[in-house]
């Protein structure tokens, strides 16, 4: 069992839920340590100044923002003013859809699990889950986590309580800042094209499962590093050649081969 990393209070109308919130994750990845590749020692980071490159106290590093070509510092005594109040509640705001929020604002998940074996607290727990569960609806709120505030989402997730940070409106980039498809008759496809591509998507769907899908990358290099410890000289595998271009496929050939090959 994760340990908690915030306990609080879930403010639903009169109702309060006592929770503790856990990560609804693991690091998995492979992590490398920063060593001199002659001698292998530890290399150490510090913080030095530009100026005349001595190194500075952690106790003596100031924060400073540039705006408009000037450095605006701020004291820690400055900077607390502007932080939230620390509070243990996440109140509930508002219920919505499910599908009415966009899945680019979902940013990291985690758990929320009754405080205690009181029966009044998971009383209280069943009764926030049930009633999302049955309604498919999902909670809008706020939670101040390590002086930051954020945007939430909870939701019900296999018999738990789920609590996902979310990114606010205005860190999404509309699509209309990316750029546009180039228009023509170049570019066009035809229906009949369309059509034989929504019969390869339907020859291709499934029920998902996220267990299908493995880490290939932490795999391979799990496996070169326990192939260079055997080995103590495991060879990469020699970079590929860049492929020669190819000339523009024949768009509707292929999707009937995808087709017939999905198929069987």
């Amino acid at each position: 069992m994760p340990g908690a990393i915030w306990t609080g209070t879930i403010s639903f109308g009169l109702v309060t839920v006592p929770v503790r919130m856990v990560s609804a994750t693991r690091d998995l990845d492979v992590h490398f340590h920063q060593i001199d590749a002659e001698t292998r020692e530890r290399i150490e980071i510090r913080r030095v100044c530009a100026q005349d490159e001595q190194e500075v106290a952690w106790e003596e590093i100031g924060r400073g923002y540039e705006l408009d070509g000037q450095l605006v510092t701020l004291t820690d005594e400055e900077l607390a003013s502007a932080a939230p109040q620390r509070t243990h509640t996440i109140e509930i705001e508002e219920f919505v859809d499910a599908g009415a929020i966009d899945p680019a604002q979902l940013d990291k998940p985690y758990f929320l699990l009754p405080d205690s074996d009181a029966e009044a607290v998971t009383r209280a727990y069943r009764l926030l889950r049930d009633a999302m569960a049955r309604s498919d609806r999902v909670a809008i709120g706020h939670v101040v986590l390590r002086s930051n505030e954020y945007l939430v989402a909870l939701r019900e997730r296999d018999g738990l309580l789920a609590l996902t940070t979310m990114l606010f409106a205005d860190e999404i980039r509309d699509a209309s800042e990316i750029g546009a498809i180039p228009a023509g008759d170049a570019a066009s496809v035809s229906p009949a094209e369309v059509t034989t591509a929504v019969q390869l998507v339907d020859a291709l769907s499934q029920d998902f499962d996220p267990a299908r899908y493995e880490d290939r990358n932490r795999e391979r290099l799990l496996a070169l590093i326990h192939s260079k410890q055997k080995s103590k000289k495991a060879k990469p595998k020699p970079a590929q050649e860049p492929a020669a271009p190819q000339p523009a496929p024949d768009l509707m050939a292929a999707l009937k081969r995808s087709l017939e090959r999905a198929r069987q």
